[in-house]
């Protein structure tokens, strides 16, 4: 299946999820605000989420998909089974084995990635509660990731990009029963994540059981595939652990400022949508189209996929990041400024949103560029990029927090994004497994100058159009779907004037197979 088409399908679900999504951040915004409460359970969702983005978008995928995938296109499908089914039990024995050990400790745990919370003792205990409850989700997500980059490998994308929407089904269920039956909604909220990951894992299953894909009782604990997967699970987790620590970083300065790690996760919600519209979407659909390429096509072809892929994200990523970035403070008022979220809140929550929008193209590059090193089973580069990452973004967080408080973390997330991505090229280019040509260029200056046109325009909607058009008047959801909306329209207008970009062409690229 082509790229471009897989990444469409896989965005097509994910954007249904996140729908859902923002619907249920929306519910949780009107409930719970910016306060404790809130804090407390982004703080315990957080926990295995970590570990979801380093198996499911991470690690896993990363190992697993590229040697499972060659298997599969040498039709040599005892040994993938075998081979799928080993990678299968160790995880969940490992993920169990984690789980206990942090379930034990977990006010250590908790002292650690939060230690802004020590000095309130019912705030901390809470924390501490609520933790216990959910943690064990990651036994669920390991299980998710394994079953999910199965499928991916057969080219079957659609459910891994669906399965989002139970979680966020269920989470919006718990959240109306809670707020109905004024129930506790840190009890609903845990628990409705647990009984989703379970139902995550049984779809899976069924998914699996349909496809006649069998794994589970052919097992061999050592083979030559297993120690390879093992050199690139150890160099991937690493880097990817690694960026998670810039995650978990954030969140031990934000616990310090009251309600910030609220605005940082509402602000974060926003600009993942393009994130994994785009460039989570193409990375996971390269990752086994790049993989099975490399040993039947040379250099030129693949870099030439590559870079068609990139140039497409970027159509897309970069008008993306100028809309968030003027429409930050009408995107969060129409999201969330209702109920127990004010305007403080969103003048907060939009100001780290701003600052996140200037790393989008830089997180989406990344994206792309990942999959291409573990497609030649070479994760190495990709940890010295992360760990260089961590040490910039962690120093830059610190000094910026102590002189512009939270504000400080976001800008220096997207600083230490970009510095990533210049590494990155660096070492694609080294290793000749990818290299920019001259002929990207003026496509790449075209989306730029068309960009810069858009962000003129939504600026003279937001400080004089609403003068004149009495209807966008005092309606934020009016305004920003008029904005939105408008501003697509006149983007994709000015682009197609440029043959590069016209439909037809983009048509006849989804078309091949």
């Amino acid at each position: 299946m082509n790229v471009l088409r897989s990444s469409i399908i896989y965005s097509l679900f994910t954007s249904i999820s996140r729908i859902f999504g923002f619907l249920r951040d929306i519910l949780i915004a009107n409930f719970l605000g910016t306060g404790m409460i809130a804090d407390i359970f982004f703080i315990a969702f957080r926990l295995p989420n970590t570990f979801r983005r380093i198996f499911s978008e991470g690690a896993l995928n990363s190992a697993f998909v590229p040697i499972y995938s060659k298997l599969i296109k040498d039709d040599l499908t005892k040994e993938s089974n075998k081979f799928a089914g080993s990678i299968f039990w160790i995880f969940l024995f490992v993920s169990s084995l984690v789980v206990l050990i942090i379930e034990i400790f977990m006010p250590y745990f908790i002292s650690i990635i939060a230690p802004g919370f020590a000095n309130d003792n019912d705030k901390f205990t809470e924390l501490v509660k609520v933790s216990r409850i959910i943690f064990p989700f990651l036994i669920l997500i390991s299980v998710s990731s394994i079953l999910s980059s199965i499928l991916n490998s057969h080219n079957k994308f659609a459910l891994s990009a669906a399965l989002p929407i139970i979680l966020n089904i269920i989470l919006i269920i718990s959240l109306i029963t809670a707020a109905n039956t004024k129930a506790d909604f840190l009890t609903f909220l845990s628990w409705s994540v647990i009984i989703a990951g379970l139902i995550q894992v049984l779809f899976l299953f069924i998914a699996l059981y349909r496809e006649r894909i069998n794994f589970l009782f052919i097992t061999k604990l050592y083979s030559d595939n297993i120690a390879r997967f093992a050199k690139l699970f150890t160099a991937s987790f690493f880097s990817s652990g690694l960026l998670q620590i810039n995650i978990l970083i954030g969140t031990i300065i934000a616990s310090y400022e009251s309600g910030a790690i609220s605005y940082l996760y509402y602000a974060d919600r926003v600009y993942q949508l393009p994130l994994a519209l785009i460039g989570i979407a193409i990375g996971i659909v390269l990752l086994p189209s790049i993989s099975s390429k490399i040993k039947t096509e040379n250099f030129e072809t693949i870099n030439d996929s590559i870079e068609q892929t990139l140039l497409y994200s970027l159509l897309f990523a970069i008008p993306a990041s100028v809309g968030i970035f003027v429409l930050s403070d009408q995107i969060i008022t129409a999201l969330f400024e209702r109920g127990a979220f004010d305007r403080n809140s969103t003048l907060f929550t939009s100001a780290a949103l701003k600052f996140y929008s200037l790393g989008l193209i830089a997180f989406i590059i990344m994206k792309i560029y990942t999959p291409i090193f573990f497609a030649h089973e070479d994760a190495t580069p990709t940890l010295h990029v992360t760990a260089i990452n961590l040490v910039i973004n962690t120093i830059l967080s610190i000094v910026l927090f102590i002189y512009l408080g939270f504000i400080g973390i976001p800008i220096a997330t997207s600083i230490s994004a970009w510095i990533s991505v210049l590494w990155m090229n660096y070492y694609l280019k080294k290793n000749n497994y990818f290299k920019i040509s001259y002929k990207i260029i003026v496509p790449t200056l075209i989306i730029i100058i068309v960009s810069i046109i858009m962000y003129f325009y939504l600026l003279f909607l937001k400080n004089y159009a609403v003068i004149y058009l009495s209807i966008l008047q005092n309606n934020e959801i009016i305004f920003l779907l008029f904005s939105v909306l408008s501003s697509i329209f006149l983007y994709f207008v000015l682009i197609s004037f440029y043959k590069r970009f016209k439909y037809s062409e983009f048509k006849k690229i989804l078309q091949n197979e």
